[in-house]
């Protein structure tokens, strides 16, 4: 019975070993980013958290049922042979629903903070051996994009994980053409009615369509 116990003990203790070692590596790989991308790159515990997350990805991928994110993306205005800007793309599904809905002729940016984020879009697309998507790691409110050279912005589950939402809305107006839609997807209402009330305070954006968790305007 000691013997038993002892053995569980040890098991577990190289199980916290392991776990301590996993950690240790992770943190100095997040130093080395920080140190290379500054800023652009996001805080400790949401970089720890997705590399925790590994193992659910083909779940939460399974979990964003495309049909309505594509859906989503042709009510944000979304049409063939248009420029697509997606800032905080989690996994990518809508990024390749995008870059099928604009076509060879049309270009998709994938922004993100998240180099894990970019690495895994990356992969994914090479995979599907798609072409038209151009990868930016950077925060939401540096795109470095021209002036009017975006059709249609989307933000789906992220504007309020968004630490300057004011320089985001107007970086977001600056890049966006004239007519351009911005549409905002968020996980709640209380999320979607404080994004709405951030962007009409800015006084940039024109509201065109709104329901509980969807809103569209327009520059």
């Amino acid at each position: 019975m000691e013997i038993t116990i002892w053995k569980k003990h040890e098991v577990l203790f190289w199980v916290l070993i392991g776990i301590s070692i996993y950690l240790f590596i992770l943190i100095i790989i997040y130093l080395v980013l920080k140190f290379a991308f500054g800023k652009k790159l996001g805080g400790i515990g949401y970089y720890l958290g997705y590399f925790f997350m590994f193992p659910l990805w083909p779940i939460v991928e399974i979990s964003r049922l495309p049909r309505k994110r594509k859906a989503w993306l042709i009510k944000s205005g979304l049409k063939e042979n248009q420029s697509y800007l997606e800032e905080g793309i989690g996994v990518g599904t809508s990024l390749i629903l995008a870059s099928k809905i604009v076509g060879s002729n049309g270009a998709v940016y994938a922004l993100d903070n998240s180099p894990l984020n970019i690495a895994i879009i990356f992969i994914r697309s090479k995979i599907r051996m798609i072409k038209n998507i151009k990868l930016i790691l950077s925060d939401a409110s540096e795109t470095g994009l021209a002036d009017n050279d975006i059709d249609t912005i989307f933000i789906g589950d992220a504007f309020h994980e968004f630490p300057d939402k004011r320089n985001t809305v107007v970086e977001l107006y600056r890049i966006l053409k004239l007519g351009g839609s911005l549409a905002i997807l968020e996980d709640t209402v209380k999320n979607t009615n404080l994004a709405q009330k951030i962007i009409e305070s800015i006084n940039l954006f024109k509201l065109v369509e709104r329901d509980k968790k969807f809103i569209r305007f327009k520059k």
